[in-house]
């Protein structure tokens, strides 16, 4: 008794039906990988906000967040980054001089010069976006937050303009959106803006049911 093969066309199916499969699986596997990336991240971001607010309050120089594209890791890819940057005054006595005007919209990674320390770099999945919480600024001495909302101010931290209460009030930073591609729903770095002090509220969270606010349920 002679035994059928397969033809051409029923093999084609078949491997098909298993690559199917297969990557079905693998979309399985990447989406809790995804969701873990990116709920690392926004801890690293939030444990990172409140070493900057400390690094204020201790040296008594504005700390100041960026995030930044295009960063080349050691590893040689290239990815966004943020990071908290502490920067130099123009003189020792005058905390309105801060930062360095030459160092007002330029980051230390482009100009090591404007900085006396950096906080370490963390790399944002390419499923979030982190880019709410560039430009926050914690005030020297104080631990205040601000986030001036003017490009040209973005990263000046308030220079000259630390005794304009009207501003100060006006650049209170909020509840930043992190937001994601992935599925998952937001989170939220809530900034006290008087003391800088600062957490996370994950919109899917019973927390975030319980005290619900607005920033969450915007689209």
């Amino acid at each position: 008794m002679r035994t059928r093969g397969m033809t051409l066309l029923e093999l084609m199916t078949a491997l098909a039906v298993v690559a199917l499969m297969l990557s079905m699986a693998l979309v399985g596997i990447q989406r809790p990988i995804e969701g873990q990336r990116e709920a690392a991240a926004t801890r690293e971001l939030w444990s990172s906000a409140l070493r900057a607010r400390q690094r204020a309050l201790a040296t008594n120089q504005p700390v100041r967040f960026v995030v930044e594209p295009n960063v080349t890791l050691p590893d040689g890819s290239q990815r966004t980054v943020a990071r908290w940057e502490r920067l130099k005054c123009e003189n020792d006595w005058d905390n309105n001089t801060c930062p360095v005007a030459a160092c007002v919209n330029t980051t230390c990674r482009a100009n090591s010069d404007c900085c006396d320390e950096v906080g370490p770099d963390i790399v944002i999945p390419e499923t979030m976006s982190a880019q709410a919480i560039h430009g926050l600024c914690y005030l020297p001495g104080v631990g205040r937050a601000v986030k001036p909302v003017a490009p040209a101010t973005l990263l000046g931290c308030m220079q000259g303009q630390l005794d304009n209460a009207a501003a100060l009030t006006a650049a209170a930073p909020g509840n930043l959106r992190f937001t994601f591609t992935s599925g998952r729903a937001r989170s939220l770095l809530m900034v006290e803006p008087l003391t800088g002090l600062a957490n996370v509220l994950d919109c899917d969270s019973k927390l975030a049911d319980d005290r619900p606010v607005a920033e969450c349920a915007a689209l």
